[in-house]
């Protein structure tokens, strides 16, 4: 729905906004190609909603209050800070040659993306001015971007990534990003700071009366696992797509997606009512490292938008919205972070007992339980209307079928909305949903020039993907290309909902995610010689002699690798081989598909040794430690949880830089397509640079549980086998090939003997 300022000069700007429609909504996103008028009604409408959802402040006082937290700064920081945005864009891209004012915007310049839950932003609070400058300051640069727009020749054309115009696009869309983020900030608030604004959007679902007992199917929905065919997803924005993208959507990617399952909805608070009711908040099993640590520091005990609503223990809630606290709506999303979304999953895994534990969406997967008509977008051409049309956010709101672009003013009901063609409810709006990927960037990632830390900064490992968009994304946020991210302890308007593997995969996740197993690969990888074989037994018998498997693995990676700057250990179980390397390499990430194994590695490269368990007969045990060599500098190398087949997923590049040297130790036969995992280092250098080498050692165990037969990269005999995978790599030559035994201890009385067949390859 349109807006139009009741504004006609800049001076009155900086008062709160007067709306002539009777509700505030979004304009559809911009058409870079609609022209000079275009951009201004898109500008307008932009600085109205940021007037009108800063008019919900009650108090002068309001825009100081420090959030609870401490991780961030007072709101008077975010209603300025936008619009210092568009004066240091405007001067990056040569549209104005000075600032307005430059005390303000080196002060209002930088926000806090405090690196953890415990990262207190204390600094100094008398820095902020008055809000009467703010808001002449906001009118200055709101008269300042309105004549650019209207006089500047940049826009006698249509806008490209090229133009100078694009810092005008990309401060319309920063600035609707703020508006979402500043519209949690306003949900953390006291009530007496708040009151919702004359002019908003009505609710998706009408509030229904207190609750404090709900019942599935009766004040929430029933909510099912939908099958989800194994098939292909293709990221990636068209370069000329006419709106207004950020650098991380950019680039080409396709993608194998297993068969999964995903819960047709979005979990409802009813659904996560059960886990609170259950004492999932005072379980340490249910949480990671991580998240334990942050529900301890904020004592949390239910999600933060519940409010207690009577004595501890009685589990009687509230609910808090952006701007009020109403009855508890059992059937509205649940709002949580990223940690409370995985103990919840964690929980549900233990309570069914189920053998697959439950987990979030991946991105992929994402793209998966969408509309399958959107796929076309992806080959749009200039000139295609129809195509163009796939992106719903595009459209005025009657023509929108998701909760965005401020169509109404909140969440709400998780079936509220018709379900898309396979069945799964609010793909997109509602609220944010959470992903296991942390955030990463596309093949051919550019950086543009105009804003060089908008996502580059945050493929650390140490921000979680959301994708969909909530009711309060409006612009590019809410568009089918849009892949945001926020530190796993931050709040936005973001729930989750849950998936299941299935097929292989659901098979590889039971094997290598038990203490048991864990135990064993501790055993393998950090053991002494002496500790794998029981003594007296050994006095008595003829215990086999085999070569390290790590160790020999590890020489020829330093042996036939011309370059050692990096090396990237895939399937790097618990991580011996990966520590071994940064002997050499100069920095050494490892992966694995297993938490298990991951924790386990990343507790050894922080704690330097790790306590665990041999397992020698029925009920007893022997303690045993690894402990990691002094020698190794342990700040080289880091571990990462991922799917060696889906490496964009996973933020490995370190300055997006390919490595030197990748091994794969017995990884091949345990996935679902081997051949793509190979085809990331075959069909481009994003991975392994041109003269780089791989190490492939597999036991060559090819099974139907992991992988599909037609798949299999086997052979009558062993050349065979190893001619079937020369053929996955075109453009490499093989270097070197043997035969490694090696043995991995069951307990005292039962081993496996292995023998790996190994071998080198060099990319041409």
């Amino acid at each position: 729905m349109l807006i139009e300022q009741d504004l006609h000069d800049a001076a009155q700007v900086g008062e709160k906004a007067t709306l002539s429609n009777s509700t505030a909504g979004s304009l559809p996103l911009l058409n870079l190609n609609a022209g000079r008028a275009a951009v201004l009604a898109y500008f307008e409408n932009t600085w109205a909603l940021t007037e009108q959802l800063f008019s919900s402040l009650a108090s002068d006082e309001a825009y100081y209050a420090r959030p609870y937290h401490k991780t961030r700064h007072p709101l008077i920081f975010y209603y300025a800070h936008p619009v210092c945005f568009y004066v240091n864009k405007m001067l990056v891209s040569g549209l104005i040659d000075k600032p307005v004012n430059q005390e303000f915007e080196l002060l209002f310049e930088t926000g806090v993306d405090e690196m953890n839950w415990d990262d207190l932003h204390n600094g100094e609070q008398d820095i902020w001015p008055e809000l009467d400058a703010v808001r002449e300051y906001r009118a200055q640069v709101y008269g300042l971007v309105k004549e650019v727009i209207q006089t500047h020749p940049a826009l006698d054309k249509p806008i490209t990534m090229a133009s100078p115009a694009w810092s005008l696009a990309m401060s319309f869309e920063h600035e609707r990003i703020h508006l979402e983020t500043s519209s949690v900030l306003i949900r953390e608030l006291p009530l007496e700071y708040v009151t919702q604004p004359d002019s908003w959007p009505d609710w998706l679902t009408a509030p229904t009366g207190q609750n404090y007992d709900p019942k599935q199917g009766e004040h929430y929905p029933s909510n099912e696992m939908l099958e989800v065919d194994s098939t292909r997803v293709a990221l990636g924005k068209p370069n000329a797509w006419p709106t207004f993208g950020w650098d991380n959507e950019y680039g080409k990617d396709q993608r194998e997606v297993s068969g999964f399952k995903a819960s047709k909805y979005l979990i409802s608070n009813g659904e996560f009512f059960q886990f609170v009711q259950a004492g999932g908040y005072e379980q340490r099993r249910y949480w990671s490292e991580s998240g334990w640590g942050w529900r301890q520091f904020r004592n949390v005990k239910w999600p933060t938008f519940w409010v207690q609503d009577g004595p501890a223990g009685s589990h009687r809630y509230k609910l808090r919205t952006t701007f009020s606290e109403i009855p508890m709506q059992w059937s509205w999303p649940a709002v949580v972070n990223f940690y409370e979304a995985k103990a919840y999953c964690a929980w549900l895994s233990e309570r069914e007992d189920s053998s697959v534990p439950y987990r979030l969406l991946a991105e992929s997967e994402h793209l998966a339980i969408r509309d399958p008509a959107l796929s076309a977008a992806i080959d749009w051409e200039p000139g295609s209307q129809e195509q163009l049309g796939l992106d719903s956010v595009m459209h005025s709101s009657a023509d929108r079928p998701a909760n965005h672009n401020l169509r109404f003013g909140s969440e709400g009901a998780v079936n509220a909305l018709t379900s898309n063609a396979l069945g799964f409810h609010d793909s997109f709006g509602n609220v944010w949903q959470w992903c296991e990927d942390p955030f990463h960037p596309l093949p051919d990632f550019k950086i543009h020039p105009y804003y060089t830390d908008f996502s580059a900064p945050c493929f650390d490992g140490e921000h979680q993907m959301i994708l969909g968009g909530s009711f309060i994304s409006t612009g590019d946020e809410a568009s089918i290309w849009s892949r945001f991210h926020f530190r796993p302890h931050f709040f936005q308007h973001a729930g989750f909902r849950l998936v299941l593997d299935s097929d292989a995969a659901e098979k590889k996740g039971d094997k290598y995610d038990t203490d048991e197993v864990v135990n064993q690969y501790l055993l393998f990888h950090w053991g002494e010689e002496s500790d794998q074989f029981d003594q007296s037994l050994a006095s008595r018998i003829q215990v086999p002699r085999v070569t390290n498997l790590i160790t020999r693995t590890v020489e020829l990676m330093n042996q036939f690798s011309t370059g050692k700057n990096s090396a990237l250990d895939l399937g790097c179980a618990v991580g011996r081989s990966t520590f071994e390397l940064a002997r050499e390499f100069g920095s050494v990430m490892g992966l694995d598909y297993s938490d298990a194994f991951i924790d386990a590695a990343e507790h050894l490269r922080t704690a330097k040794s790790l306590s665990y368990q041999r397992w020698e007969t029925g009920r007893h045990n022997t303690q045993l430690t690894a402990e990691v060599d002094p020698a190794i500098d342990c700040n080289q190398l880091g571990f990462l949880q991922g799917d060696a087949a889906n490496l964009d997923a996973v933020p490995l590049l370190q300055n997006n830089e390919p490595y030197d040297a990748i091994l794969l130790s017995n990884l091949m036969c345990r996935l679902s397509e081997p051949e793509y995992c190979l085809k990331q280092f075959t069909e481009s250098n994003r991975y392994l640079q041109q003269g780089g080498i791989l190490v492939i050692s597999s036991p060559n165990t090819w099974m139907a549980q992991y992988t599909n037969p037609d798949s299999f990269l086997d052979g009558a005999d062993s050349e065979a086998t190893l001619a079937a995978l020369g053929e996955c790599l075109p453009g490499f030559k093989r270097l070197h090939e043997e035969d490694l035994p090696f043995i991995i201890r069951e307990h005292r009385r039962k081993y496996e003997y292995i023998v790996a067949q190994v071998s080198v390859w060099r990319k041409l």
